[in-house]
């Protein structure tokens, strides 16, 4: 099989990520997999590092700071591309992609929808500017059903994104779950080296996030209820690392100002970007996913690869990835006490970290892999082509 995958960012975010493994894996259990990118950039190198061959458009002349520009032009590499690399399978996979094969393919392809429309209230351009929230989640998800209504199927990585996805008349029916995968994990870094590495004392009881610093992730909940918890758990430490989004700065800005005001400097940390094989999440005893709005993160995955167990929010897919009361405890999103309590629970109870943290390491290798992931994507793609 053919399969000619669509991406408009030259930065690898989770979706980017998620397109190079699937189309990795895929070449590797013998599809001729490509890529069509609508920029140059991090992503382009990587795909290429993997080896795979990256279809890019024609930017010369392109005013680089004009989208429209850049859409045009990449509608008209993806014509080109069709026509001269013949897939079988034409996949996009993110908002803007969906919206460049709906306005330009004659025929029908298939989408993957990592996020939702909601998370587009949460911005790193509405911390400024709260009243644009309702008009971002409004835009998106009419984008969603005008652009999705041509394509033959559409996955996604939880059933809530399924549900949100409906709400705006999608049909069920074109719409299949299928849960995110990651490759095996890298070589684990030795516990002990991985606190040494990352600062932190053998008898500490240190939580993590991981993900970039945007208001959709909910951090600034993460501390809020990492606060109500340091003086009955004077050992506690808190670990969040990501960086910033492509330069927005306002969000550290205002962690930074809230952990000053809760008195929780010393005991928390913002760290940019890391790997996070490279000692990050071995040195942690909890991971955490706070998120206002999620598809399902793979840095969640990563964690349970390192045998963590984990908090996660009831948005998107965190909870049927790891599951309440196995490999997670769910709280409710937004619910700051809750997330509190939660945390409690798995601090001051040893045993139930350690069985959840062994729950998580078997789901991560033996269902939330890529493998299993890839093999879903080929059955989708043949449900697609028999349309």
């Amino acid at each position: 099989m053919k399969i000619l995958h669509v991406i408009a960012s030259p930065h690898l975010g989770g979706a980017e990520r998620m397109c190079l493994w699937l189309a990795r894996e895929q070449s590797s259990r013998g599809h001729e997999a490509a890529v069509l990118t609508f920029r140059p950039g991090d992503a382009q190198t990587e795909i290429e590092r993997a080896g795979l061959h990256v279809f890019l458009p024609d930017l010369a002349g392109v005013n680089m700071e004009d989208r429209y520009a850049v859409r045009r032009a990449a509608a008209e590499a993806l014509t080109k591309t069709t026509a001269s690399f013949r897939p079988d399978v034409i996949h996009s996979h993110v908002p803007v992609t969906h919206l460049v094969c709906s306005r330009t393919l004659n025929r029908r392809w298939v989408a993957t929808v990592h996020g939702s429309w909601k998370q587009f209230a949460y911005s790193p351009d509405t911390v400024r500017q709260p009243l644009l929230k309702p008009y971002l989640m409004l835009r998106h998800a009419v984008g969603d059903a005008w652009t999705l209504r041509n394509a033959a199927r559409v996955a996604v990585p939880a059933q809530r994104t399924k549900a949100l996805l409906e709400r705006v008349g999608v049909s069920a029916r074109k719409i299949r779950v299928i849960h995110n995968g990651l490759p095996p994990a890298a070589e684990i870094m030795e516990r002990a080296a991985a606190r040494a590495k990352m600062g932190i004392a053998p008898d500490a009881i240190a939580l993590g996030g991981l993900g970039y610093f945007a208001p959709v992730k909910g951090f600034d909940l993460l501390v809020r209820a990492f606060a109500t918890l340091t003086e009955r758990h004077p050992t506690l430490q808190l670990l969040i690392a990501g960086g910033d989004v492509l330069g927005h700065c306002a969000t550290r800005g205002m962690l930074e100002q809230l952990i000053a005001r809760l008195g929780v400097a010393e005991r928390v940390r913002l760290l940019g970007p890391l790997d996070p094989a490279a000692g990050f999440l071995a040195s942690l005893d909890l991971f955490v996913v706070s998120s206002r709005s999620e598809g399902l993160p793979l840095a969640l995955i990563q964690a349970m690869q390192h045998g963590l167990p984990s908090v996660v929010s009831s948005e998107g897919g965190s909870g049927e990835a790891a599951r309440d009361g196995i490999e997670s405890l769910v709280f409710p999103s937004g619910r700051i006490d809750r997330l509190a309590a939660a945390l409690e629970r798995l601090i001051v109870d040893k045993q139930l970290r350690e069985a959840m943290g062994s729950a998580a390491a078997a789901r991560a290798s033996t269902y939330l892999t890529l493998q299993r992931c890839a093999e879903d994507y080929e059955q989708f793609y043949s449900e697609a082509l028999g349309t």
